[in-house]
């Protein structure tokens, strides 16, 4: 009970000492982890992750699960990935998608490179490499700004050189000296004869 008044209090620390404690049968698992994750202060999701890795809640409502989602793939792509795997078969396309949107969208300017690198270089399985290119080619993910970076990232760090120099469309803004069409034709100049093969 001191757990919940404290939640209701605002005072998520001192609730979890209450609400993680092992004589303590879980309740309201559900409402516990929305609140953490709504209520978390500058992103910072370690009290929510906290909850969920002491008490392994079994979630029953979409929205606390979309909740734990976002805030684990908000700290980590890799655990994110591998917890969406973990989930029913019917949901792990939405939950791959949604990891890829929390990456390339909710990172902060000085994580989206570590973030990005972290994602495209997950190990993914056929499905998940089909629905990766589907989601930032055709699907609601090709909006999104560093879209066919992270494909051609993901192209080159996987070896498919080909591929990697097949999409259109590139941004050719230059960020150091490097840009898409000055790296594309060292890719191409490296294939040689290989890239008609």
């Amino acid at each position: 009970m001191k757990g919940l008044w404290h939640m209701d209090q605002l005072e998520f620390e001192a609730a979890l000492q209450y609400l993680t404690h092992p004589s303590v049968i879980p309740t309201f698992q559900d409402e516990i982890v929305n609140v953490l994750v709504k209520h978390s202060k500058d992103n910072d999701m370690s009290l929510a992750l906290a909850y969920y890795h002491t008490v392994q809640p079994t979630l029953a409502s979409s929205t606390a699960l979309e909740a734990l989602f976002s805030a684990i793939a908000k700290t980590s792509a890799t655990e994110a990935f591998y917890f969406a795997r973990a989930q029913p078969e019917h949901t792990q396309r939405h939950m791959f998608e949604r990891l890829i949107a929390l990456v390339l969208n909710a990172s902060t300017r000085d994580t989206i490179a570590d973030r990005s690198i972290e994602l495209i270089n997950l190990p993914m399985s056929r499905d998940e490499e089909a629905w990766f290119n589907e989601y930032l080619l055709h699907g609601e993910g090709r909006t999104i700004k560093r879209a066919k970076d992270t494909l051609i990232m993901r192209r080159i760090g996987t070896g498919k050189f080909t591929d990697s120099i097949s999409l259109d469309g590139m941004n050719s803004r230059s960020i150091g000296g490097l840009d898409w069409a000055t790296l594309t034709g060292a890719v191409q100049d490296g294939l040689g004869p290989r890239l008609n093969v």
